[in-house]
């Protein structure tokens, strides 16, 4: 069953409607009619199980089925935080591979040796939107403009999240110290300096983990930890 994207205010009283790219991507690329199964999320927590009824060149109008809570949801709730990484390509990689493994929210950082500081917003939402769409989730992860890594710890902090940063040298493996509400921390291409490691752990309490002894490429942690935390 393919995924579409609604609007919420496209939804109304057992009805919804697909329109623009959406309507068109049902119509001429699936070649959708009368009858035909389809799933549809609106981005903010709900996905609808729901049939074709009727279509024209600009929309498509669906009997709702079912209304199915948080789909694709995990249980728990992982703001990964994230240092921009130079190339765009392996920066829109792990904003889909965070997406697909279930990232609540992706904020991006400046550190001390991030080399990219600029944020192509309107790219972020197609890579994360036609993500959503290949894994069926209820929700889009919010991707905040970027902030410094100490704004990015106090809000963590703020919001009662379990903080933790990762180093080669550190004993204790993530899958020791996950919890339910987290917050995953990746460095740069060059990784955190000591003094951003300190600084998290005096004046966050954030918590030391490894991912391993090898030396992984920024976007290659952050999908490792991701996956290492959603399934603990």
């Amino acid at each position: 069953m393919e995924c579409f994207i609604v609007s919420p205010a496209d939804v109304d009283d057992g009805v919804l409607i697909l329109r623009g790219d959406e309507a068109h991507h049902a119509i001429k690329s699936l070649r959708l009619r009368e009858g035909d199964e389809l799933l549809a999320t609106n981005l903010e927590g709900t996905c609808y199980e729901c049939h074709v009824a009727a279509s024209d060149a600009g929309s498509v109008t669906c009997t709702i089925d079912n209304a199915l809570l948080e789909y694709g949801e995990s249980a728990k709730d992982i703001l990964l935080i994230q240092a921009m990484i130079a190339q765009p390509a392996r920066w829109e990689f792990l904003l889909e591979k965070a997406t697909e493994l279930g990232a609540t929210e992706i904020q991006p950082v400046v550190t001390e040796r991030t080399e990219q500081r600029h944020l192509r917003m309107d790219r972020a939402e197609r890579v994360l939107r036609a993500a959503v769409k290949q894994t069926k989730r209820a929700r889009m992860p919010q991707v905040p403009e970027m902030i410094t890594l100490e704004e990015a710890l106090q809000n963590a902090a703020s919001d009662f999240r379990e903080i933790i940063i990762f180093e080669e040298a550190a004993e204790r493996p993530l899958a020791e110290v996950v919890g339910t509400r987290l917050a995953l921390v990746i460095g740069p291409e060059g990784g955190l300096t000591s003094g951003e490691i300190l600084m998290a752990r005096e004046r966050f309490g954030a918590q030391v983990a490894s991912l391993g002894n090898r030396r992984l490429r920024a976007e290659t942690a952050a999908i490792a930890a991701l996956a290492i935390a959603g399934s603990y």
